[in-house]
């Protein structure tokens, strides 16, 4: 939130990364000096973006956007990038506080689906679980590291849906093998995991390429339902949902065959 500029002369450095520790210290003291806080950061305050009813173990918070003239877009709605900035950094936020300062966490990848336009008070909920924070540290033992797939939708006051974000989120000890890998490195071969069953933005990815295995030009062809279909899906927020929809259809259909689908690693779970 507070950064000390790398060109500032060292004598004033010191003095000025101290002021940023007590900062930040204080600021993720609490759930109420957090949402304070954030409500003056410029990146967010100055989108009209706002933090909510952080509970008391950070296991759930809410987003807020408090949109005026200033910050809305020629037909009066919240701009995009706003709307993606709501589904960015709170989970995370909650996630480490969760798991404590032994572990860090950072945003490996995301997307957002835009719906509708974004309103004054449109709002988006974010709430890590026990079960959650089980998952992810099972996986560190494991593995490392974990990277956790979060789905959040954001909706306007009438319940109109806004959009869906997708996030997927590195998780990982802040000492160790991971953390001391260099920044934007690709893995080894011989870093190779064991495969995990697709989740999140992944699982999506699957489930489109089923689509248009089964209606696209090497397909049926039916480019008409391939477009029904992902148009329904798209709407859908959680990928798992989304895959069992996509997938119901096409077997309905016989578009594809329940091994064809097993081939492009959809798990069996999903298909009826």
């Amino acid at each position: 939130m507070l950064t000390v500029p790398k060109k500032l002369k060292k004598p004033l450095r010191k003095p000025l990364k101290k002021i940023e520790k007590t900062v930040m210290k204080r600021v993720f003291g609490s759930p109420r000096a957090f949402e304070r806080g954030l409500a003056i950061w410029p990146p967010l305050a100055g989108d009209g973006v706002r933090v909510h009813n952080i509970s008391d173990d950070w296991s759930y918070g809410e987003v807020v956007l408090h949109s005026g003239p200033l910050t809305q877009n020629m037909h009066g709605a919240a701009f995009g990038g706003t709307l993606f900035s709501m589904t960015d950094f709170l989970f995370g936020t909650l996630v480490m506080k969760r798991l404590g300062r032994d572990y860090e966490a950072w945003t490996r990848t995301g997307q957002f689906q835009f719906l509708a336009p974004g309103r004054d008070g449109a709002r988006m909920t974010v709430r890590v679980t026990d079960e959650l924070c089980e998952e992810i540290l099972a996986g560190i033992e494991d593995d490392g590291y974990y990277n956790v797939a979060f789905t959040c939708v954001i909706t306007n006051r009438d319940g109109t849906v806004v959009g869906v974000g997708q996030q997927d989120l590195h998780v990982r000890p802040r000492k160790g093998r991971e953390a001391s890998r260099t920044p934007g490195a690709a893995r080894e071969t011989d870093e190779s995991m064991a495969p995990r069953e697709p989740k999140g933005m992944t699982l999506e990815h699957l489930v489109t390429a089923a689509a248009w295995r089964a209606w696209g030009p090497t397909g049926s062809g039916e480019h008409g339902l391939l477009t029904s279909v992902l148009s329904a899906a798209r709407r859908i927020p959680e990928p798992e949902e989304q895959a069992r929809y996509v997938c119901g259809e096409i077997l309905s259909r016989d578009a594809l065959t329940t091994g064809e689908l097993l081939e492009l690693a959809i798990p069996r779970r999903l298909l009826g």
